[in-house]
């Protein structure tokens, strides 16, 4: 970490809380633009902002590669935005957006001041803003994609603009993600999308374990035979199309971590289906949904990148919404080791086009043609692709 002054200092983040009506008011506030660089306040801002995004990478890691902290966010009123992208740290002092595309797109994002909600919000793809750096000096920027959503988000916070200002749909585009669900073992069991409907007070029950997660999410009682039926017919596609790859009832093989009920569909039908995930309690559970539809998959603990399971062992190899939260490094291995035991690799991803609030939160989020540059690029051959949900999610096949 950087030094300035020989002291770090490391500043509290200002948090909005959508169930009160007495919130901050540098949060909703427009900032004051900074006219004397050299003044004491302007460098103390700076400097903080600096060390406390400085601790927030170190703490939350930056997966996106684009990341940033306002001045509002530790309490001070003045046009300064601290953004990494890349390798790169920018100050952004009175920063303004002077050329876009006219483009716009949907992005997952998250704020340090609303921690436990993620949103779907639009910006721009393409833009160029001006700013002033710290020594006063005036500059462009030109931003797309991740980077260019990370900066306008920023801007926002620095005209008192928070996530709720651009939400198209409130009751499901700012929602709790998966993983803050299930912290301390307390889950929502009705839609946690509509979060205006105080779900602090209602709608939550305590689970110990996925078992009981599962049973709560279908109110005590839907059996595990209903849960594989559902799950099938959501996701008719997918199992059409292994089924078009795998000759007569050849062997599949699920590169998967949860309950599996895609494989005991498969093996209900009279395939040879393996499965391996790495999650010891979501294998257990996976366990006794097979045991109770009474079917016959075989089960191993192991990372997908590296399967248990000898060169062309198998017809077919399928993932489920698990390719897109590996690393690129993971997922090229994935890859490759799924064409190593298998002919062609069947796998069903979310783009960056989703807008379902069923997210973890630990999603690397593709554009279609991103994936596809991804896929080539490993040499991969793509035998067919298919868009769902108005391109939030695809289906690929690859040899």
């Amino acid at each position: 970490m950087k030094q300035k002054g020989g002291f770090i200092i490391i500043r509290e983040i200002v948090t909005y809380d959508i169930h009160s009506k007495d919130n901050p008011k540098v949060l909703t506030s427009k900032t004051r633009k900074v006219r004397d660089f050299s003044a004491e306040e302007t460098v103390e801002c700076i400097r903080d902002l600096n060390d406390t995004l400085d601790e927030l990478i170190r703490n939350e890691g930056n997966k996106r590669g684009a990341i940033g902290l306002s001045a509002t966010q530790i309490g001070v009123d003045l046009a300064i935005s601290a953004v990494t992208l890349g390798d790169q740290r920018y100050i952004l002092i009175n920063p303004v957006l002077v050329e876009e595309n006219g483009k716009q797109r949907l992005f997952r994002i998250g704020c340090f001041s609303l921690y436990e909600y993620r949103a779907m919000v639009r910006y721009n793809d393409d833009i160029v803003i001006a700013y002033y750096d710290p020594e006063g000096n005036r500059q462009k920027l030109a931003l797309k994609g991740d980077q260019s959503c990370v900066v306008q988000h920023e801007m926002d916070h620095l005209v008192g603009d928070l996530l709720f200002e651009r939400l198209e749909h409130k009751e499901k585009d700012l929602f709790v993600p998966r993983e803050a669900m299930y912290k301390d073992g307390t889950v929502p069991i009705e839609n946690h999308g509509e979060i205006f409907e105080s779900l602090r007070s209602k709608g939550f029950t305590k689970v110990v374990s996925p078992e009981e997660w599962y049973s709560s999410l279908f109110n005590d009682y839907t059996d595990y035979r209903s849960y594989v039926d559902k799950i099938g017919n959501e996701n008719a596609y997918l199992l059409d199309t292994v089924r078009r790859y795998t000759p007569g009832k050849g062997r599949i093989i699920e590169a998967g971590n949860g309950t599996s009920a895609l494989s005991v569909a498969l093996s209900r039908e009279g395939y040879e289906v393996l499965y391996c995930g790495t999650d010891g309690d979501m294998l257990e559970l996976a366990k006794r949904i097979n045991e109770q539809n009474g079917t016959s998959v075989s089960y191993k603990q192991s990372d997908i990148y590296r399967l248990p399971y000898e060169d062309e062992h198998a017809d077919t190899v399928f993932s489920y919404e698990v390719l897109e939260t590996l690393s690129d490094a993971e997922l090229a291995s994935a890859l490759e080791e799924g064409l190593r035991v298998a002919n062609v690799y069947v796998f069903m991803v979310p783009t960056i086009a989703i807008i379902a609030n069923t997210l973890k939160g630990n999603e690397h989020l593709r554009s279609v043609d991103e994936w596809i540059a991804f896929i080539e690029r490993e040499s991969h051959q793509i035998k067919e692709y298919k868009e769902f949900d108005n391109g939030g999610y695809v289906i690929f096949v690859i040899s």
